[in-house]
């Protein structure tokens, strides 16, 4: 329990350093909160950010039934505007495409849009999280299309420049 307050106080004296949001040409590693998903990012300016993710899902079931392993590719692009310190709100859009490893493969499309915030501990580090609308296209056998709230997302990024 005492590591947690030094690492909680350490973040927070971090935070306070400095006045911390995208600055242009930075980039980045991000991953959401499971690790299932991991990527890149790139501040193309104070206000713009393109993001490019791969994922990979290993599910491993008990006997007799099969483990898989997902895949899928991402790619985006958010636009921020300062809210007040350290926060950025953020809205763009978002495509995706994921493959599982069942017989027969099931692919998954997503094209969408999203909103969300991020809070910067420091110039190198920042947590946001955001909500998915949009269309959905998942089939093999029984396909299925959706339109609407596609989930939330909670992503890690550490900038390294």
């Amino acid at each position: 329990m005492k590591k947690i307050h030094v690492i909680v106080a350490g973040l927070l004296l971090l935070s306070t350093v400095s006045f911390a949001q995208l600055t242009a040409g930075k980039m980045a590693i991000t991953t959401d909160i499971l690790g299932s998903s991991i990527g890149g990012a790139y501040a193309l300016s104070e206000n713009m950010r393109i993001d490019a993710s791969v994922s990979i899902v290993s599910t491993s079931p008990p006997s007799p039934l099969k483990s898989t392993t997902g895949i899928g590719l991402g790619a985006g692009v958010k636009m921020y505007n300062p809210a007040m310190e350290n926060v950025a709100y953020y809205y763009g859009g978002k495509f995706s495409f994921e493959t599982d490893g069942n017989d027969p493969a099931t692919t998954t499309l997503n094209l969408g849009v999203l909103g969300g915030a991020e809070y910067f501990f420091s110039p190198r580090f920042s947590l946001g999280g955001h909500v998915n609308f949009g269309f959905e296209s998942k089939g093999a056998t029984n396909k299925t299309t959706t339109i609407g709230t596609m989930g939330m997302n909670t992503v890690w990024t550490w900038w390294f420049n």
